[in-house]
């Protein structure tokens, strides 16, 4: 009961203080630790204890990967990171949009830098090897001021790729001028190419692992053929679905809705979804394989459903995180289980990408398969 009151203590802090002592208190092994029922998942060549994992932005250096895990994820994504330390933007940067359950934030890639979170990959790895199934994934961007960004992903590949399960190119946020262009054909297949030559280096060794991008909700539906195009031409594993919106036409309520940066939660869901849906389509019809890690509005049993059946094979939070608490995994996982006995599902391979549409998702989450 006590982490009830604590999450709602939170809510009356800064946004961005409230999360720093939220990474400080977890530091501390000062956390519930709730008995989550593990839901076993492959994708690629990683299997996971669930498909629930939490998104890159929460734990951006690396400090607290094990009490991640004990809260019931299946997987972390660290980062961004870019290869130097970055204050970000200028402060204020998050704002809490709570009556729209959605955070706005224009961060700017504020991080240790590759070499302070490499030393703590190190210490994680030298206590919990790769073979464990909570997966930690590293998300990569580039400095602001680089001379060279397309390098930067190299330089982060050859460096850290060693100490990951995966890795995530992130080529979407809003927050840093000109990033979302890498999502143009051409600049991406540089970004994948510079990935893949940081892999092969000698420092790094890891050709193999899986690679996800991850893409904007704001995409037409040309840019997203494009970029899945590419995706499966380079062999990417899969498409991190989606970054946060610049999008303001969502009836938002609160006072903070006009603020500058990438809006998530709650606001996202159903924008976030329909890329979904639209590249899962498109994948189906090249008949190629790519697996979508889907992000944005996740909050409960029911959009964690709606995203499978729009296309999903591993789902992300962070937002609903700050809202919800610390028992939010373990309520999601025991909602999902209820609704695959409702629906008389062994597994949600049956029912994975089935809906032709959001209102289709939306119906079978809430009424069950017909």
């Amino acid at each position: 009961m006590i982490w009830v009151y604590i999450s709602k203590i939170f809510r009356f802090l800064d946004p961005e203080l409230s999360h720093n002592i939220a990474i400080f208190l977890l530091k501390l092994n000062f956390y519930p630790r709730p008995k989550v029922t593990n839901v076993l998942v492959k994708i690629d060549k990683m299997m996971l204890k669930n498909p629930i994992g939490l998104a890159a932005g929460f734990d951006k250096n690396g400090e607290i990967i094990k009490p991640i895990s004990n809260l019931g994820f299946g997987f972390t994504e660290i980062g961004t990171i870019t290869p130097n330390y970055q204050y970000g933007n200028k402060k204020p940067r998050v704002f809490r949009l709570s009556e729209d359950r959605g955070i706005i934030n224009r961060n700017g890639f504020n991080n240790d830098g590759m070499v302070k979170v490499k030393q703590r990959l190190i210490k994680y790895r030298n206590v919990y090897n790769t073979q464990s199934n909570f997966k930690v994934g590293l998300n990569f961007g580039v400095n602001k001021n680089s001379p060279n960004r397309i390098y930067d992903y190299e330089l982060l590949a050859s460096n850290l790729s060693s100490y990951a399960d995966f890795i995530s190119i992130n080529v979407s946020s809003p927050n840093t001028p000109g990033l979302r262009s890498f999502q143009s054909e051409k600049s991406l297949t540089d970004v994948i190419n510079s990935v893949y030559k940081g892999l092969k280096n000698e420092k790094a060794k890891k050709i193999d692992i899986p690679v996800f991008i991850k893409i904007s909700p704001d995409l037409k539906i040309q840019d997203l053929e494009n970029i899945i195009n590419v995706a499966i031409k380079k062999n990417v594993t899969g498409l991190i679905i989606s970054n946060t919106t610049v999008d303001r036409d969502l009836s938002l309520k609160t006072i903070h809705k006009k603020e500058s940066g990438g809006l998530s939660g709650r606001p996202l869901f159903k924008k976030s979804t329909e890329i979904l849906l639209k590249a899962n389509k498109i994948v189906k019809k090249y008949n190629a394989k790519l697996y979508f890690i889907a992000v944005g509005g996740i909050e409960d049993s029911i959009s964690a459903y709606i995203k499978i059946l729009c296309g999903a094979h591993l789902l992300q939070l962070y937002t609903s995180l700050t809202f919800e608490g610390p028992f939010i995994v373990k309520n999601i996982l025991n909602g999902l289980q209820g609704l695959m006995e409702r629906d008389k599902l062994k597994n949600l391979d049956k029912v994975r990408g089935v809906a032709k549409t959001f209102a289709e998702a939306e119906r079978i989450a809430s009424t069950g398969l017909k």
